[in-house]
Parts: structure tokens; sequence; C-alpha cells
């Protein structure tokens, strides 16, 4: 695609200042809140709102130049003659869920991941009432963050390094650093399986000229690490559950 002085700007913004921003403020506005119902429930609409900004901007910069919907990933997934993708896919969601249940296999486990959680991921759902708001966080960054940091960058990164080939490497390590940065509040090691995680959504991407599926995995983890919060950090006399 043809770039133009906006996608810059909203490359500049979007890719760098905000990373940047989430970088220095998010961990000690997270240190600063008590986690209460009413706290978490303001801080997954604030999320949501926040998201659904950044992909309204990069729609209507989209839109602007009249770039078709269909090379942002609006598609159906496309045979490419390799499986691959399909395949990084499933082995992806059976390690990651084979290594939560390996966690939680046993009281020990559980124990390392309620405090983990609870010290370092205090936002998350503890009650039923949490959770069914958090189930919109899920489906929110399932659906915009692959709109802005899968597709957008993606196809900006390919446009401004000049490369032939779609596949390039460099065109899906930098949105997935982006990605990997804006998740620091999670801590380094979040950074890194975030980032890895980003390289592997970009391969599906390119491969299968599609978001879709890359759409429906990031929601299924969102919404598994919110389920399994709510299950491990709920009393266990069942006064924390509604």
């Amino acid at each position: 695609m043809q770039l133009h002085w906006s996608d810059h700007l909203l490359f500049l913004i979007l890719g760098i200042l905000v990373p940047l921003y989430s970088m220095r403020t998010t961990p000690s506005t997270l240190r600063g809140l008590r986690f209460d119902t009413a706290t978490k429930i303001r801080l997954y609409w604030a999320n949501n709102v926040w998201l659904w900004l950044m992909a309204l901007v990069v729609a209507l910069v989209w839109y602007w130049h009249g770039r078709p919907w269909s090379y942002l990933g609006f598609a159906a997934p496309q045979p490419s003659g390799k499986g691959w993708p399909y395949l990084a896919a499933g082995v992806f969601v059976v390690l990651y869920l084979g290594e939560t249940l390996y966690d939680l296999w046993t009281g020990e486990g559980r124990k390392e991941s309620r405090k983990k959680l609870s010290e370092e991921l205090g936002f998350l759902p503890t009650t039923r009432k949490e959770f069914l708001h958090f189930i919109s966080v899920a489906v929110t960054a399932g659906f915009c963050e692959e709109v802005v940091f899968r597709a957008y960058f993606i196809r900006y990164a390919q446009a401004w390094l000049g490369l032939l080939d779609p596949t390039h490497t460099l065109s899906i390590l930098l949105p997935a650093l982006v990605f990997g940065v804006v998740h620091a509040y999670q801590g380094w090691q979040a950074v890194v399986k975030v980032s890895c995680l980003g390289v592997l959504f970009g391969y599906i991407f390119v491969y299968t000229q599609s978001i879709a599926l890359v759409m429906l995995i990031h929601f299924a983890v969102d919404f598994w690490g919110g389920w399994l919060a709510w299950r491990l950090l709920r009393d266990p006399n069942g006064r924390n559950a509604d």
C-alpha cells in the first residue's frame, strides 16, 4: 500500500508514544489502586473504550485512503498451500492449555498460581460479576488489538520497509515487539511471552491474509485467563462467588 503522512503519524502515536507512556505510567497507576469490584469494572470499561478508539482511528484512516478492507484482514482465511499456520495455532492452544492445567494439577501449583495472580495481576476478576464484565475485555482485546497491532502495523511495516516478500520477518517482529511492550505492566516475562505470541499471530495473519483466526485465539486466551483467575481467587467458602 502507498503510505501517507497520516500513517506515519498514527504509527508514531499508537506504536511508539502510547507504549512508552504505558510503560511509564501504568505500573504505578495499578499499584495505587485498591482492586475492589467497582474499581475493576471501571478499569475494564476504560480499557475497552481506549482500545475501541484506537481501532476506530485506524479504521477511519484506512477508509479515508480508500484501501480494501480485505487487505486489513477482514476476509475469510485464504488457503496458502501451507497448512502450518493452522497447525501452529493448534499446537499453541494445546501447549497453552497444557501449561495452565499442569500448574493447577497439584495443590502447591494452585497455591503458587493464586499468589502470582493476586500479587502481580490484582485487576483480574475474582467474582462472577467481575468476570462477566471481564468478558467484554476479552472480546475488545481480541478484536481491537488484532486490528491495530497485527493487521495495521504489519501492513504499515511491509510498506515502510519496502519488502517484496510480505512474510518477511522484520514486518512481523516490529509489531510483535510493540504488542509486547504495551503489556509491560504485567512484568517483563509477560513482555517476552506476549511478543512471541505476537510473532506467531503475525505469521498466521500474513499466511492466511485474515485476522479471523488470530482474533478468535486472542479472545480465547484472555477469556481463559480471566476464567482461571475467577475460579482460583474466589473465596473457597463461596462468599466471594457473586
